[in-house]
């Protein structure tokens, strides 16, 4: 079975959200969300959220590879094409295209996800990236690292340790670079576009997880480079940059995390933190936006999932 592309699990008929989950660097659409064997997201979530469809997308993200045959020299520009190329496809197949969709995303996939919100408000309307775009209501990023990686060099350590290597995405590694300015780019781009989308009806709910372990003893996505502040909530997970996307149960202390943030997104109950001057925004299940600081009570909108 080919690792690319979409897999549908929980693809019940009375369905009224899809959560898109989006593998990282070297990952796949299900190993990337599996601890042992165990697919969480297939086997817990699917059962604790209610009406939900469950879509992983698979995309060349691999850096190294043993094969030139399987080596496609992409970027997230065009991954976040592709997947909603895909996506607008598959939906308007079964007539789930005004769907709500709430995005996961692991490392670089985040960035992927990131690129769609942004295209989106650059694409033709009624293209595929901006049909998917606006209906995007909530993301979570699970140790994407929108400042780029201080270890991002790792692929030339790589090439190193594996004697023959026929090819490797040098432009994946480029972008992950903290001086890349397309990054740069999409790291200014994103948090502008999500502020701006805040006072409609598309406002788009984010929440950034960050590893509190290091990998092999180094810090792979720091807190700082893992989000934005002011634009949405940010919570660490006792994990590595490997496992802050894995869970083997339902009392894994980081399902719980990730299960609840979801939750609270298809409500619409999102906190924004600034921790430049200490304030804390709500935005509870009516839209409202609550300043938890001074219990001063803004009224923003009425919830994205209301008709």
């Amino acid at each position: 079975m080919s690792k690319y592309g979409l897999s549908f699990y929980n693809d019940r008929a009375d369905a009224e959200v899809d959560i898109l989950f989006v593998h990282g660097l070297r990952g796949h659409r299900k190993e990337t969300w599996s601890k042992n064997g165990f697919f969480w997201p297939g086997e817990l979530l699917a059962k604790d959220i209610e009406k939900c469809r469950i879509i992983s997308f698979g995309y060349d993200s691999g850096v190294v590879h043993s094969d030139t045959a399987e080596v496609t020299q992409g970027s997230v520009e065009s991954d976040a094409k592709d997947l909603c190329a895909l996506l607008t496809s598959e939906r308007a197949e079964d007539g789930t295209e005004d769907r709500p969709i709430i995005t996961v995303a692991h490392s670089l996939g985040g960035l992927v996800c990131a690129e769609v919100i942004v295209l989106g408000e650059k694409s033709d309307t009624g293209d595929s990236v901006s049909k998917i775009a606006k209906l995007i209501k909530g993301m979570v990023f699970l140790g994407t690292p929108f400042g780029g990686s201080a270890v991002a060099g790792w692929g030339d350590l790589v090439r190193k340790i594996y004697t023959v290597v026929k090819d490797t995405d040098q432009r994946t590694l480029k972008f992950l670079r903290r001086d890349d300015l397309e990054l740069k780019g999409l790291r200014s781009s994103f948090p502008e576009v999500i502020r701006k989308r805040i006072d409609s009806k598309e406002r788009v709910s984010v929440v950034f997880f960050f590893e509190k372990k290091k990998t092999s003893g180094v810090e792979v996505v720091s807190q700082a480079s893992a989000s934005y502040p002011g634009v949405g909530e940010i919570l660490g997970i006792r994990a590595n940059h490997s496992d802050i996307c894995k869970f083997g149960s339902a009392e894994d202390d980081g399902y719980k995390l990730v299960k609840g943030k979801i939750l609270e997104l298809i409500k619409g109950e999102t906190k924004v933190q600034n921790e430049e001057y200490g304030v804390k925004y709500e935005l509870n299940q009516y839209g409202d936006s609550i300043n938890t600081a001074i219990k001063m009570e803004i009224q923003n909108q009425t919830n994205h999932f209301k008709k």
